[in-house]
């Protein structure tokens, strides 16, 4: 499981994660972030901390990530498709939490 961050300072992205990550791995990163986002000292000159929302991308088939998302307070806002030249499963999906 990996954090990056956006240009957008508020935003950053959980990214490594699939079917196989369990709710607690997801849980604790969370309260990570939450805590960087109480304690931040960053303003104005860095965006390694203090976001406010995350988002994840989940692929077709990691029905199990999307469930385990969803029952910590992700919510799907938006669903585009994959690059030309991905097998035609189905679509991207974009889940945020606002901490």
């Amino acid at each position: 499981m990996k954090k990056t961050t956006t240009a957008c300072c508020a935003l950053c992205q959980i990214s490594d994660v699939n079917n196989a990550t369990t709710k607690s791995d997801l849980e604790y990163a969370i309260k990570v972030l939450k805590k960087g986002m109480i304690n931040n000292k960053e303003v104005y000159f860095t965006t390694g901390n203090g976001q406010t929302s995350v988002f994840v991308i989940a692929s077709p088939g990691e029905d199990k990530l999307k469930e385990t998302l969803k029952s910590i307070g992700f919510r799907v806002k938006h669903t585009f498709a994959r690059r030309v030249g991905y097998p035609k499963t189905g679509a991207l999906e974009m889940y945020l939490k606002n901490l």
